[in-house]
């Protein structure tokens, strides 16, 4: 890849400006599903960007008992990191800037680090803030960083050790639940609901909207933000909800369609880019909608006991399934 490459994959497609618009925009479309399902009208599906652009206008305001250096280098922490998680993905096809980092080994490794810089960033800035509110929620965060972090590493190395690889654009194109038998098969199942769960509680809606809770804490960590650096964070939380729906989607649903179309060239990678983002709308319907439509806020001790004992349990068990079809049903051992 020469240079020119590598700047349209971070500033063009994949990286900066194909998440600001898939991000924000699958952003307002879920708001506005989720005000249909409570038998709302909803804002207009572009509300975001009027919201982000509102927010860039306003006035910046740093607390006076804050650490000036880190409650404003946090939000760009948090932006930068999830467009860096964004060039690891095959966006639909694997090829010409899909992805545009890979090193062949390691990538997923790298991803299960980037994952957790965005909730990182956003309790570095909460920490700085000098805000009580913040700091509770800077804890939240934390125990919710520690809760899901474990069952999506199981996952990851579950994918990794099957595939053997952790080259992620390797697995997009192998899709390791097709290697082995039924047990494999299910194995998979109930690793690729693990990572189904994951992902409302990295983005922390509904059930797991715990660290901000609004009415509790006026935004938690958020508190004293304003103006661009609240902006930043905004679009982060929805660059955030784009990325771990894709990361899913490579991981596990990654089938490209031009293939069965029978197309090539860029009619194949136009169709398989389409079809991507289909399958990531439908994993953020799934994962944020719905449950942001339909449950409750939990208590911090719950989703944590939800993680630790539930999702940890449903990822190691798939993990020995699909141990077991490895090594005793084909035919290794």
């Amino acid at each position: 890849m020469n240079f020119a490459e590598a700047l349209i994959g971070l500033f063009v497609f994949p990286g900066f400006l194909f998440l600001f618009i898939f991000g924000l925009l699958f952003q307002g479309i879920n708001r506005k599903l989720i005000a249909r399902l409570q038998g709302r009208y909803g804002p207009p599906v572009i509300q975001p960007f009027y919201d982000f652009l509102k927010l860039l206008g306003k006035e910046n305001v740093v607390p006076r008992n804050a650490n000036s250096f880190w409650f404003n280098i946090a939000p760009v922490i948090a932006v930068a990191s999830v467009v860096t998680l964004m060039l690891y993905i095959p966006v639909g096809y694997v090829g010409p800037l899909s992805p545009v980092l890979s090193s062949g080994f390691g990538d997923l490794i790298v991803i299960l680090y980037l994952f957790a810089l965005p909730a990182i960033a956003l309790i570095i800035g909460a920490s700085a803030s000098g805000s009580p509110y913040a700091a509770i929620g800077a804890q939240r965060e934390l125990s919710m960083l520690i809760s899901y972090e474990f069952p999506l590493a199981i996952a990851i190395f579950a994918l990794a050790w099957r595939a053997g690889t952790f080259d992620i654009a390797e697995i997009f194109v192998k899709q390791p639940w097709t290697l082995g038998g039924p047990l494999n098969a299910l194995g998979f199942l109930l690793i690729f609901l693990t990572a189904l769960s994951v992902i409302p509680g990295k983005v922390g809606v509904g059930a797991f909207d715990i660290p901000e809770a609004k009415e509790e804490l006026a935004g938690g960590p958020l508190v004293e933000y304003s103006g661009r650096n609240l902006a930043l964070f905004e679009l982060a939380h929805y660059m955030k909800m784009f990325v771990a729906s894709a990361f899913v989607v490579a991981l596990f649903l990654g089938a490209p369609l031009s293939p069965l179309l029978g197309l090539s060239g860029a009619s194949a990678i136009l169709i398989d880019v389409i079809w991507f983002l289909f399958k990531v709308f439908i994993v953020i319907f799934l994962t944020v909608t719905l449950v942001a439509a339909v449950t409750a806020r939990l208590k911090i001790t719950q989703a944590v006991t939800f993680y630790w004992f539930v999702v940890d349990a449903l990822a190691i068990v798939g993990l020995i399934l699909i141990a077991v079809d490895y090594f005793f049903l084909s035919g290794v051992m």
